[in-house]
């Protein structure tokens, strides 16, 4: 849920006209790095990776959002560039709220920034459970865990099977591991006939099956 969500019909009905709304094919980047844009976006449909310049020049995928999930608030509040690439991994629609409008709507109605600290202090929280996570629990435990989560968003409403259009690379990234451990953590799984990777893409075909596995 993003911080607009959090909002109440009114505050939200403020909002709205001022969206524009923007479809992007998969593999388009929708925002770049360092760029100056503030507009904040918000997802109504479909996947985007979010990624990361290391200071060595590689790109590493962060997370994942999906449906419902904002991303540019911290641009739009900085004004100090954007903090990352995103690029759609499925077709994707955006609602897009211009920087400028963005900042007018703060300044009308207070709660909209009591939200965004709602959103962000969510987002630090979840980012302080995986810091933890990566402390007591083994590569195999966190790729299995963020694979569930994965196929539970890129599956159709009320389906058993998911296919994650992410390579290992990206994987790693979500994980927070090497491609190599990935690689083999996904063989065994796959052994166990619990997944199947191929170019671009890891099938689930039995998402309930992935989750008695992972716990």
């Amino acid at each position: 849920m993003s911080w607009f969500d959090d909002l109440s019909g009114v505050e939200r009905a403020l909002i709205e006209p001022r969206f524009l709304k923007r479809t992007f094919k998969r593999g388009d980047t929708i925002v770049f790095q360092g760029d100056d844009s503030a507009s904040v976006c918000i997802l109504d449909a479909g996947h985007v990776a979010v990624k990361v310049a290391t200071p060595r020049g590689e790109s590493v995928t962060a997370t994942v959002l999906g449906p419902h999930a904002s991303f540019g608030e911290i641009a739009a509040v900085t004004r100090h560039g954007r903090t990352a690439t995103v690029v759609a991994l499925t077709d994707v629609t955006v609602r897009v709220l211009p920087g400028s409008a963005f900042d007018d709507v703060r300044h009308r109605e207070p709660e909209i920034d009591r939200a965004l600290l709602r959103s962000m202090a969510a987002r630090l929280d979840d980012l302080s459970a995986r810091l933890a996570e990566a402390s007591y629990e083994t590569v195999q435990r966190r790729c299995e865990h963020r694979l569930v989560e994965l196929a539970e968003s890129f599956a159709a409403p009320g389906g058993t099977s998911a296919s994650i259009p992410l390579t290992q690379e990206d994987l790693a990234g979500v994980v927070g591991a090497t491609r190599p451990t990935i690689n083999q953590v996904l063989g065994a799984l796959a052994d166990q006939r619990l997944l199947t990777v191929s170019r671009g893409r890891i099938d689930v075909p039995d998402i309930e099956a992935l989750r008695r596995h992972a716990r």
